[in-house]
């Protein structure tokens, strides 16, 4: 036992999530974005503890929750929250925060680390490096602590996106909108959404603004066309076409998203 350190030498890691076992401490602890932001603190707390519970109540007006060995091994722990009409505040009003089953051991996994959860971690992650791939996150929950799979890692970065810049889908629903904005805000521009009637697949869009068109006549005759490739979740690739405006200065007419960049594109 004496020599075990030299072939072992152990150093203890702090974990990101070291101040969950604070989100749960007395009663009277206030939680300002109401029920979810409760919700959001039991679930952290039970992990960073090491215990499973379940909801006698789950309201958004009032929330009870107890071990979930309380039948097993009769449990004493349990914790009341209900909302405060008053500011719309969560607040703690009983707590009983001792666990007599002997059941609380700290693991990697648990029932209550859900995509929503590790979404929320990841969100800056994801807003600072858009291009964020699963085997990343999995490595960041790590620091946690956790352990994901690829394909919960791959979930939880789609909803990291959604949330942080919206989602894709909604986005190509809105172009009629869109379009019907440019028009009556700027008369006389060029829109064109080409699309399968069938189906209603996307296949491309041109946005041309009156302004560029009238600009466009100060300018050499000469258009200079190129695109680069999307990295969202349907791909494709942006054209534009500019010009030059006499003084050395690029000048923007049009823009296109399209497929691919072909000749008929």
């Amino acid at each position: 036992m004496d020599l075990l350190l030299v072939f072992y030498q152990h150093e203890e890691r702090t974990l990101l999530s070291c101040g969950w076992v604070n989100g749960i401490t007395h009663v009277g602890q206030r939680f300002i974005g109401g029920a979810k932001d409760f919700w959001t603190a039991l679930c952290k707390y039970a992990i960073e503890i090491g215990f499973e519970f379940v909801y006698v109540k789950n309201e958004k007006c009032r929330v009870t929750s107890v071990c979930s060995m309380r039948e097993f091994k009769a449990c004493l722990w349990r914790v009341h929250a209900s909302l405060e009409s008053t500011n719309n505040f969560f607040y703690i009003r009983t707590l009983h925060n001792e666990h007599t089953c002997g059941a609380t051991v700290r693991t990697s996994k648990n029932s209550r680390m859900s995509s929503n959860l590790v979404a929320s971690l990841i969100v800056n992650e994801v807003r600072g490096n858009p291009q964020t791939h699963p085997i990343d996150v999995m490595r960041f929950t790590d620091q946690y602590g956790l352990t994901i799979t690829y394909n919960h890692a791959w979930l939880e970065v789609e909803k990291a996106r959604t949330t942080t810049f919206g989602d894709f889908s909604m986005s190509y629903n809105e172009i009629r909108w869109y379009m019907d904005i440019v028009m009556s805000t700027n008369p006389g521009s060029y829109l064109s959404l080409d699309y399968n009637h069938q189906s209603g697949r996307f296949k491309r869009f041109v946005v041309v603004f009156n302004a560029s068109i009238q600009g466009f006549r100060h300018c050499r005759p000469l258009l200079f066309i190129d695109g680069t490739f999307l990295k969202g979740k349907y791909k494709g690739t942006f054209l534009t076409a500019t010009a030059n405006d006499g003084n050395q200065g690029v000048f923007s007419l049009a823009m296109a998203i399209v497929d691919t960049e072909t000749t008929n594109s």
